[in-house]
């Protein structure tokens, strides 16, 4: 599956002149755990994630010092280019889902901008791919139906989806065709696997 499939668009940014109060409540309200930081041109230049956000928010418990006065800490960032991370995982749309998984838990990361040419077109995050998951059997089969009739006979694949694996059965009996059955199925969100077999052997319990 295509990450332009999973992400949710059009993305909500900042800029870097954002007041970092500002920025709080599109977190707190949204229920975001990133924002995408753009220049003028919508070109993605940093991030701000929760934990940019509150770094030096909330001060320790305050000690007097010897002298007996209270000791001063410095001053939090007051806007997003202030605080943001510069460094950023990015993703296109066209990127495999499975390879960003795997990036985003080796880079220890929920969110990722998705760009094209650089600028933003939306953010894919956990949640994005944890709703994916929880998407209902029934949409996911009526989903591949309609990915498969731009390419095939209309009604030639029957389509049973369970617990996100399919299973299509070719009631032409064409193994030839199996392979892109097969991918166009596996490009549809919430769809765990997929294997093609004949009619036949479908309903015997075979497969291929």
């Amino acid at each position: 599956m295509r990450v332009e499939a999973a992400m949710s668009t059009p993305a909500v940014t900042v800029t870097a002149a954002t007041p970092v109060k500002v920025a709080a409540e599109l977190l707190a309200t949204r229920g975001f755990t990133v924002l995408p930081v753009v220049d003028d041109e919508l070109r993605l230049v940093g991030i701000l994630g929760e934990g940019d956000l509150v770094r030096d928010r909330f001060p320790a418990e305050a000690r007097l010092t010897a002298s007996g006065t209270a000791g001063t800490a410095a001053r939090p960032g007051a806007t997003v280019g202030e605080v943001m991370t510069r460094e950023v995982l990015t993703a296109t749309g066209r990127d495999d889902v499975h390879e960003l998984v795997e990036r985003m838990r080796g880079a220890r990361v929920r969110a990722v901008p998705v760009c094209r040419d650089g600028s933003v077109i939306g953010v894919v995050t956990y949640r994005d791919l944890v709703r994916t998951v929880a998407r209902r059997d029934e949409r996911i089969a009526s989903a591949v139906r309609v990915r498969l009739e731009s390419c095939f006979t209309l009604g030639r694949f029957e389509v049973a989806v369970d617990a996100g694996a399919v299973l299509l059965s070719d009631r032409m009996d064409r193994p030839e065709d199996w392979h892109t059955a097969r991918v166009l199925a596996e490009q549809v969100p919430g769809v765990a696997r997929a294997r093609v077999s004949a009619r036949a052997e479908s309903a015997a319990g075979g497969g291929s």
